[in-house]
């Protein structure tokens, strides 16, 4: 009975140090997030803080760099000045900053980079991640190696001339280039492009006012379709047509000389997010009134259009002998009927006008900007060195500054940029 007794009492004690070590546990558990979560709220408050003192001193190097002209142009070259060179002193917690500041020309931009001394927490720590990228977030020492390649420049052929039409309106590297890229000069695949020159030429088109002539002074009527008052015989010979009347759902009166003309007609619109704009409130038409329209094929009525024969009328049995059409008078015709003018089709564009004093009073001539293109390119070598190098070790090899390399036509040098981080 005593061995039991001593054996509920031991299970007794295990338990409860069971749970003293659970509550422990807990107890460790919580100060531990406690501490990291103090730690990251008091690491990112101080990074913030370092990343603001950093802004601030780039704002001023901006300033005192642009000020003396000492901003790097070339793409990979670096400038360094030291924080006291500024215009005025960086202080933190109470304590001018010491350190230097490096601009590097990194394509279209600068990277920066400063290393701060006296800085508190915000002292730059030694720069060893390395990478690729670039993080203007961060504080990063960027370093540059170099290569370069020879360079060969051509000239491509000249295009043929193409109007304008078929030329684009927005700019393409300063230049107006055709619409359709195929219409560029063809130049190598690994060609690279250093300039598009366009060419423009004045091109000119005409078209002649014509008219028909007529021998005998005889009283005509305008042109009708029926008999005017006070005239009683068509003239067949001066037989023409009305223009075609707009298209309209309304069928026209019928008469013999009438040609009547039907075509489907639809309703046209253009979305506006899921709503439907109908043009002109619904309104039919035979053609899309722009681009933007659609057809409404579930709203199509029959449309119609008409011509009408028209000729011209005269009294008594003796009528005008006319000519045929012409631009000038032909030889027996003295007088002219200004009322049959018609214009011939417009010619093909030539570079040369037509028009002079003999044919000036009934030639008509417009205009148009041609254009034609040849493309100025480079081919490059493979790379030149084996291995990217130092600014220094370019500049010993070619025997020229960096300056007078990328001056030289014949040569491109590559950058390779390579990131390192706090």
């Amino acid at each position: 009975m005593e061995k039991v007794k001593e054996l509920l009492s031991k299970i007794k004690i295990g338990n409860l140090a069971k749970k003293n070590i659970k509550g422990f546990l807990i107890i460790i558990f919580v100060i531990l997030v406690l501490y990291f979560t103090i730690s990251s709220i008091i690491t990112g408050s101080r990074n913030r803080t370092c990343s603001n003192l950093r802004n601030e001193i780039f704002t001023k190097a901006d300033v005192y760099l642009e000020e003396n002209k000492l901003l790097p142009t070339l793409n990979g070259d670096s400038v360094t000045i030291k924080i006291s060179d500024l215009n005025e002193a960086v202080v933190f917690k109470d304590y001018a900053v010491t350190g230097d500041i490096t601009y590097t020309k990194y394509n279209d931009k600068y990277a920066k980079a400063v290393t701060l001394n006296d800085a508190s927490y915000c002292t730059t720590k030694e720069f060893k991640k390395e990478s690729d990228q670039y993080d203007e977030s961060k504080n990063v020492k960027v370093e540059t190696y170099f290569n370069y390649y020879d360079v060969d420049s051509y000239n491509s052929k000249w295009t043929e001339w193409y109007p304008s039409e078929e030329i684009s309106t927005e700019e393409t590297n300063g230049v107006l280039l055709p619409l359709d890229e195929k219409d560029l000069p063809k130049i190598p695949d690994n060609a690279v492009v250093t300039e598009y020159v366009r060419e423009t030429k004045t091109y000119y088109s005409y078209r002649d006012k014509q008219w028909r002539f007529y021998k005998n002074n005889i009283k005509y009527s305008d042109y009708s379709s029926t008999k005017p008052k006070g005239y009683s015989t068509k003239d067949t010979d001066t037989k023409s047509s009305t223009e075609a009347t707009p298209w309209s759902l309304d069928y026209p009166e019928v008469y013999d000389y009438r040609h009547i003309k039907q075509q489907t007609g639809y309703r046209w619109y253009y979305l506006d997010g899921e709503n439907k704009v109908y043009w002109n409130n619904g309104e039919y038409s035979v053609t899309s009134p722009g681009d933007e329209y659609v057809k409404d094929k579930e709203n199509s009525a029959t449309m119609y259009s008409y011509t009408d024969d028209v000729w011209k009328w005269y009294n008594g049995t003796t009528r005008r002998i006319y000519s045929w059409y012409s631009s000038t008078m032909p030889s027996g015709y003295n007088y002219k009927d200004t009322s049959t003018l018609r214009y011939t089709t417009w010619s093909k564009f030539t570079d040369e006008s037509k028009v002079d004093k003999s044919n000036k009073s009934y030639r008509e001539e417009k205009t148009d900007t041609y254009s034609r293109y040849l493309i100025k390119y480079d081919v490059y070598s493979l790379p030149m060195l084996d291995n990217y190098v130092t600014l220094e070790e370019l500049e010993s090899k070619l025997g020229k500054t960096y300056e007078e390399i990328s001056q030289d036509k014949t040569l491109k040098v590559d950058v390779l940029f390579k990131f390192k981080y706090e």
